[in-house]
């Protein structure tokens, strides 16, 4: 009957994707409107964990009430669960061969392959701008790894601060949402100035530039259960001072982003973990003495820290209005290579909604590996027809590199010293599904 009504409801109002909310089940009384709830073992039981409300039956029905399973005592936490499922199935119905994206509130262990997931009804507060970093990486470790909160909070009236600096990490959750209660101020980022319009735009421009990267993670996460945000104990677990680490994170095993978290802050603290580390605002290298410490980072309010961890090749490119047009845009890669000099990275790409595309094989795929002084492109897969209209235009190679001379398959090719070291590969013009050589000197 759902995927019935949810069909029903496309042909009146077409959609891509549905929201369920307040699915715990909630109400905004305690059990029933009338009378309440009555006293017994399942409504008042002698042990309460610290709960909102400190009643099991706050904002919901009374524990004891029974559905066509058991009672509500048993089942409330699987209500979001048994809800998942079947609209997600409604979706595909109403949009035969694509794919489908359900947003709940509710969730439970499993929900992950149905659904995603924001954090709630947040408040406007520097404590739970904080907080938010701990939901990411909690539910990346259930299976939710597209997960965010209500940017600039949802209770309360945000503040021009506040919302600044919300609105740069909240670049950075994988589900990036500025939502806000009803009788609240506005808090979209122009509502503030120009100045937090403009801080705002830099740190989605980043996003977009990065989404390629942060698209393959999530094909990792699909065909190999890796967590796409990840705290820094996860990919350095021998490193006893990452372990309690929850005001920095990761993009997959090498992005880190270490966000200014409270009022008035214009340096941050951030701890890298030994291993070569460069800006992503400026392409510098960290000094080698912040190696396994933690450093103080000028932070004023128009910046978030970024860094790229070394080891790594990041596939980029430019931002547009919207991803469908930043999507035909040219490639660039970042190469940021590790103590040896070398640097692996991937690519995934398809059409982003059709079905089965593993199945079928109607996706690109490839490696990148840097290694004695040579770039190659290997092509794993190269089923998805688009990328041979695309080019990768410009690879930039991070740290202080001596390379003066280029060649791409044979071809001599320019090479441009970067502000901050480095060397810039640029008007390439190579097809993006071709394997390619270059050969740095």
């Amino acid at each position: 009957m759902w995927v019935t009504l949810i069909k029903e409801f496309r042909d009146l109002l077409d959609f891509d994707a549905l929201w369920i909310d307040m699915n715990e089940p909630a109400n905004f009384v305690a059990g029933d409107i009338n009378e309440g709830c009555t006293q017994s073992a399942l409504n008042n039981p002698p042990y309460v964990a610290g709960i909102y409300g400190g009643s099991l039956s706050d904002k919901t029905l009374c524990p004891d009430h029974r559905d066509s399973v058991s009672t509500q005592y048993n089942t409330h936490s699987l209500f979001g669960w048994f809800q998942s499922e079947p609209t997600y199935a409604g979706i595909q119905a109403a949009h035969p061969g694509k794919r489908a994206f359900v947003l709940s509130r509710s969730t439970f262990p499993g929900s992950g392959k149905y659904v995603s997931h924001w954090l709630g009804d947040n408040y406007s507060q520097w404590t739970n701008l904080h907080l938010s970093i701990i939901g990411l990486l909690a539910f990346n470790h259930f299976g939710i790894p597209f997960i965010g909160a209500d940017i600039c909070g949802f209770n309360g009236d945000s503040n021009a601060e506040l919302c600044q600096r919300w609105q740069q990490l909240g670049a950075f959750y994988t589900f990036s949402r500025n939502h806000n209660g009803i009788g609240y101020r506005d808090q979209d980022p122009a509502a503030f100035g120009p100045e937090v319009a403009a801080s705002t735009k830099k740190a989605l421009e980043l996003r977009y530039k990065f989404l390629p990267h942060l698209y393959t993670l999530f094909y990792f996460h699909n065909t190999q259960g890796n967590t796409v945000i990840r705290p820094l104990w996860h990919e350095f677990p021998t490193d006893a001072n990452t372990a309690g680490i929850d005001t920095q994170f990761l993009w997959g095993e090498a992005f880190m982003i270490s966000p200014a978290l409270d009022n008035g802050q214009t340096t941050v603290n951030a701890y890298f973990p030994d291993a070569r580390w460069f800006s992503v605002n400026d392409g510098t290298e960290i000094p080698s003495s912040y190696r396994g410490n933690t450093a103080s980072l000028p932070t004023p309010l128009d910046v978030i820290q970024l860094h790229v961890r070394g080891g790594y090749i990041f596939p980029q490119q430019d931002p547009a209005l919207n991803t469908d047009l930043s999507r035909q845009n040219p490639i660039t890669l970042l190469v940021a290579p590790d103590d040896n000099n070398e640097a692996e990275g991937h690519l995934f790409y398809d059409d982003g909604e059709s079905l089965n595309v593993l199945e079928s094989g109607a996706y690109f795929k490839a490696k990148y590996v840097y290694k004695n002084g040579q770039l190659d492109q290997i092509v794993e897969n190269n089923g998805y027809p688009i990328m041979a209209q695309r080019v990768i235009r410009e690879i930039q190679i991070l740290g202080n590199s001596t390379v003066s001379v280029a060649k791409v398959n044979g071809r001599p090719v320019m090479t441009q010293r970067a502000a901050a070291g480095g060397v810039v590969l640029s008007n390439l013009g190579l097809q993006a599904n071709l394997p390619f050589t270059i050969q740095l000197y």
